[in-house]
């Protein structure tokens, strides 16, 4: 039997982590971090816990060789921090609110929960270090944490979130995620530079799946809503929004136009959460493999279709 990484991968994603910010200093004092769902206890007494830094980590001589450094447990709110650390960008901590430490070691505000650790051991094992480190100093919020899980964010507090929502008088947009060929169906708002998706219910006029189907097919564009896709609250707007996938036929009503996946500009889509969700359409059409969302507009749970 071949051994198939990306299955390797996808079986690894079924196991739900936490999400940290890995956090320590050069000597000149600047900071420096990344993101980390690799963490876990070792150990009470002493107590002890490890982080794991692959080889491709351009902070890895730095971490290795560190005195001390910080695990920051993230909230549920903080997505855009981890999605930040992930990346190799400059000037991280500018973007951020953070803090030293006790022993010298950035902190992030907001953090559910944070641990300060010395360096006390380390073991190279296959493509990255083990990192284990001593506790000297720890601090916990209440909250509810961001979770990692299949290759998306979740909250542990997205049902009653929703529910929260569902009975207020949020407005409710109703669209969908029109595809054929690997490409996705979008109205050019070429005067505003914008794109977007077809949907019904954004300026509080009643929704529904029926008034959508009918609002889109009175300008000739015909659509079967097959499945529910994404179904989250989205706070900025005070919505709930439901969007649903359908497969687009030759139809395409004037100001509309079909964007291969690898051409859309995703500056001219100027709602984050669309970004957010597309970007994970587009992965999931790619696999063959879709799955149903519901959270708000930054984390929620997703469940795969079988």
């Amino acid at each position: 039997m071949k051994f198939d990484n990306l299955e390797y991968r996808k079986t690894l994603g079924k196991f739900v982590t936490g999400v940290t910010i890995i956090t320590t200093c050069e000597k000149d004092g600047t900071p420096r971090g990344f993101t980390a769902n690799s963490f876990t206890s070792v150990s009470l007494e002493p107590p002890l816990i490890l982080i794991c830094i692959g080889d491709f980590n351009e902070g890895l001589e730095l971490f290795k060789n560190s005195e001390y450094f910080a695990v920051n447990i993230l909230n549920e709110a903080q997505v855009d921090i981890s999605n930040l650390f992930a990346q190799p960008v400059k000037n991280k901590f500018e973007e951020i609110k953070w803090s030293n430490s006790k022993f010298g070691v950035p902190i992030i505000k907001g953090a559910l929960a944070w641990l300060e650790c010395k360096n006390f051991d380390q073991i190279r094992s296959g493509d990255h270090l083990i990192l284990i480190g001593n506790v000297k100093n720890f601090h916990n919020e209440g909250g509810y944490p961001l979770a990692y899980y299949n290759g998306n964010y979740i909250s542990f507090n997205n049902e009653t979130s929703l529910v929260n929502a569902m009975e207020k008088d949020s407005k409710t947009i109703i669209g969908a995620i029109i595809e054929k060929n690997n490409s996705i169906l979008f109205f050019d708002d070429s005067k505003n530079n914008i794109l977007k998706l077809p949907v019904i219910g954004e300026n509080g006029e009643p929704s529904n799946t029926t008034k959508l189907v009918s609002k889109y097919s009175n300008i000739g564009l015909k659509m079967s809503l097959d499945f529910v896709y994404s179904v989250y609250e989205d706070k900025r707007l005070d919505a709930v929004c439901i969007y649903y996938r359908s497969k687009g036929d030759e139809t395409i009503p004037k100001g509309y136009k079909y964007v291969k996946f690898n051409d859309i500009n995703w500056e001219k889509i100027k709602d984050k959460a669309l970004v957010i969700m597309l970007k994970r359409y587009i992965e999931e059409a790619n696999q063959g493999d879709f799955a149903v969302y519901m959270g708000n507009e930054t984390t929620g749970l997703t469940q795969t279709l079988k």
